[in-house]
């Protein structure tokens, strides 16, 4: 018996949602208004610490993490028994799916959201169904929705929020809705709140206590620590925990990543600062796009949101040396929709494109 005959070749025959990751054009004169950075960088303090910063790289980090841990459960007062770590939200998120999915559950998500959850869904053996956001209600989320298509067939309801592509936020309110649902239909919910950073903390399910809720957080994209790839999940539920816990590895992010996590997380002047920045320039340049484009909906301070216009605005962006993330990338949308990242100044994005 060869290899083939060994491992899981029917995932040759499974179809995975497009990325974008492989299309990205290799151009020095395009302004960057794709991938969701924070487009302020990262706070001063962590570039001091980084300089600064003395490490043993012949050693392993510590197994536990225990400084950030520590910073963790005090910047949201938790356990820090309920904090656990993995390689940005995405490392968390496929540990989860590890323990929670098996072939043929049924997860529930909204489309179009972020393509990389669904694909691992579907490389697990899940079968992935979703709330389709609509065009003529400007793709905001409808939880009452949400609430009627959850089934105790479910095994798992899934939401990035802020929504990734359009930026909109689903308030704490109305989350705990969809938990409470959950709950009495046997649903665990997975909440990726890998732009959670961009809006106030009050706002985030970590502050909910529920047994089947759990939280992803990412230090990559409000903190700017996107090369360090340093994400954690927040599980209240002693025996999730448990599941996580076997389903995980060892050292899931580096020493150097947990010591300028500490020190981003200290840094809060930095994140406020780069919050109120962004909705002026996000204003600023919905102000202008909208007389041309369609905006769904979006929260002000995300600074991520869908653009749609007619024929192929992607190509019209690109023509115009504006990287956007095309809306193929999140399916079932395609190229007459694009998400764009705003850049540090919306001067230069309106020149290029008016």
């Amino acid at each position: 018996m060869n290899w083939r005959e060994k491992i899981r070749t029917e995932l040759f025959n499974i179809t995975i949602p497009g990325g974008y990751a492989d299309k990205v054009p290799h151009r020095e004169d395009l302004l960057d208004c794709s991938l969701g950075t924070n487009p302020f960088g990262t706070s001063p303090r962590v570039k001091q610490k980084l300089k600064n910063l003395e490490i043993e790289i012949s050693k392993y980090p510590d197994v536990h993490y225990t400084e950030l841990r520590n910073a963790l459960s005090d910047y949201w007062g938790i356990d820090k028994n309920s904090i656990f770590f993995g390689y940005g939200s995405m490392g968390c998120f496929e540990k989860v799916n590890k323990f929670a999915i098996k072939n043929g559950a049924k997860v529930l998500g909204i489309s179009p959201q972020y393509t990389r959850y669904i694909s691992d869904v579907i490389v697990m053996g899940g079968i992935y169904e979703s709330v389709l956001l609509k065009a003529e209600n400007n793709f905001k989320i409808d939880i009452g929705e949400i609430i009627n298509s959850m089934t105790s067939e479910h095994t798992l309801f899934y939401l990035d929020n802020p929504h990734n592509p359009t930026g909109q936020l689903v308030t704490l309110k109305e989350i705990e809705e969809i938990v409470e649902e959950a709950k009495q239909k046997g649903v665990l919910v997975l909440i990726d709140e890998a732009y959670g950073d961009f809006v106030d903390k009050k706002q985030s399910a970590i502050n909910l206590n529920a047994d089947n809720l759990i939280v992803l957080r990412s230090f990559s994209k409000g903190f700017g620590l996107a090369s360090m790839r340093v994400g954690y999940a927040v599980i209240r539920n002693r025996e999730l925990r448990e599941l996580y816990k076997k389903v995980d590895l060892p050292f899931p992010i580096t020493a150097t990543g947990e010591a300028l996590a500490v020190a981003a997380l200290r840094d809060q002047e930095f994140l406020e600062k780069s919050r109120k920045q962004i909705a002026t320039i996000k204003e600023r340049i919905i102000h202008n796009l909208k007389k041309m484009f369609q905006i769904p909906e979006t929260h002000p301070k995300t600074p991520i949101m869908l653009v749609g216009g007619e024929g192929d605005t992607y190509d019209y962006f690109l023509k115009r040396g504006v990287l956007t993330v095309a809306g193929s990338a999140f399916k079932p949308l395609d190229n007459s929709y694009v998400r764009l990242r705003v850049p540090k100044n919306e001067e230069e994005l309106l020149r290029r494109l008016f």
